[in-house]
């Protein structure tokens, strides 16, 4: 199996790259669209290795250990095979995707073409105990829950109508109160 590779970008595909190692072997490597580098650039890569009948060896290469694992677990997910997790991997970063994991907000993943509820609702489940990268909006969220429970209310309500703000896409704590506010009663 081949762990990591190391070289430079021989040539730019559409769906990955061909890296030259310094032995002088050129690998064809797969990538999420996002990081997919410039021809020339030195490159130091993890990769997943997948055997196809039909095309023999795929090399899936990553630029974060991180990234490596969660598309791992995400083959274990029945219906997502390598193709469909690099997908996930290329339309969302782990940040967007560890929000909507920890949020269980599924229309996140559904933007991905091809993921539907049901696979989303599997995604969410397979990942939510890896561990994935801190949230930027933790501390908003957490400000907001505090200041709700310093106006009375519980904490249990004002955690769900904060996460329930987040998923409809506010940000500000200030933004996140005032909708906790005005639905408590609803």
């Amino acid at each position: 199996m081949i762990a990591g590779i190391v070289g430079k970008v021989s040539k730019v595909r559409d769906d990955g790259i061909d890296v030259e190692t310094p032995s002088g072997l050129i690998f064809f490597v797969r990538l999420p669209a996002s990081q997919i580098p410039a021809e020339g650039e030195e490159v130091r890569l993890y990769v997943h290795t997948v055997f196809n009948q039909q095309s023999g060896f795929e090399l899936y290469g990553f630029k974060e250990e991180a990234q490596l694992e969660v598309f791992r677990t995400l083959l274990e997910v029945p219906g997502i095979g390598p193709a469909m997790a690099l997908r996930i991997l290329s339309e969302l970063s782990l940040k967007e995707l560890a929000m909507a994991v920890r949020m269980g907000n599924v229309n996140v993943l559904k933007r991905v073409k091809g993921l539907g509820t049901k696979k989303a609702e599997m995604v969410v489940f397979a990942l939510k105990d890896v561990p994935l990268p801190e949230v930027e909006e933790e501390a908003e969220v957490s400000e907001a829950i505090k200041a709700l429970t310093v106006l009375g209310m519980d904490y249990v309500q004002a955690r769900d109508l904060v996460l329930q703000g987040v998923r409809e896409g506010l940000k500000s704590v200030e933004d996140l109160i005032s909708y906790a506010l005005k639905r408590r009663g609803s």
